[in-house]
């Protein structure tokens, strides 16, 4: 009887929010994001995203406490580019040592743990450095296999973008689909871990042309190392 009220529970609860089950009630998720579709609500694991079309961002309240992150869901602003201008502790971090592009948010084009580590490495920099393990926002690319396996730098992510599954050719190694998806979500970075696109000088040469850092080598010092 006790499981029995905790399973209907659950599904009221899901019903509430609109939510639908998948597999059990610990692994929810939304179904299949169509671009230019009405905002939905999304879980993944414990976090909640609010997804427009195949775009994901958690709510602003959201607080990094790894591996799990707590959150309330709101709807969240459009994403925008970084403004050199503004005056935060990145700005301040990079005009201390001479430069001149603060880099507030970054696209993660891979998955797996290099995703992970990356997510983690940068937010304990952020935190030691800056003060604030937040001051830098991460999107990342999220196949239907990454979704369907709760995948931690996903849950890790202040957003993410659901992009084709199957070969990395459709994905993590598709240098178009990469830069298309930096510029929809304008961010001043793209991290590219490593294998996949992140040998590829194509990666990093268009992204210059955009405006947009490529975080690792120029395309001409990849191109000369070769495969």
């Amino acid at each position: 009887l006790a499981a029995s009220l905790c399973v209907l529970a659950t599904l009221g609860i899901a019903a509430s929010a609109n939510i639908p089950l998948r597999d059990s009630a610990l692994n929810l998720r939304s179904t299949a994001f169509v671009p230019g579709a009405p905002s939905v609500l999304s879980r993944l694991g414990s976090k909640s995203f609010v997804c427009k079309g195949r775009a994901c961002n958690a709510p602003r309240a959201a607080v990094f406490r790894a591996p799990l992150l707590r959150s309330v869901p709101t709807m969240v602003a459009a994403p925008e580019r970084a403004d050199v201008l503004v005056d935060d502790a990145v700005s301040r971090f990079v005009k201390s040592r001479g430069g001149n592009l603060p880099i507030r948010k970054i696209l993660i084009a891979n998955n797996g743990m290099a995703a992970t580590k990356s997510i983690l490495s940068m937010r304990q920099w952020a935190y030691m450095q800056l003060g604030d393990e937040r001051a830098i926002k991460f999107v990342a690319m999220a196949t239907p296999e990454d979704l369907n396996a709760n995948a931690e730098f996903v849950r890790l992510a202040d957003s993410f973008v659901e992009v084709p599954g199957g070969k990395n050719s459709n994905n993590y190694a598709n240098v178009d689909l990469i830069v298309r998806t930096a510029m929809e979500q304008g961010v001043d970075a793209v991290w590219p871990g490593w294998g996949h696109a992140s040998e590829n000088p194509r990666l990093p040469n268009t992204l210059r042309d955009n405006g947009i850092k490529f975080i690792g080598p120029t395309g001409p010092v990849m191109a000369g190392l070769g495969d």
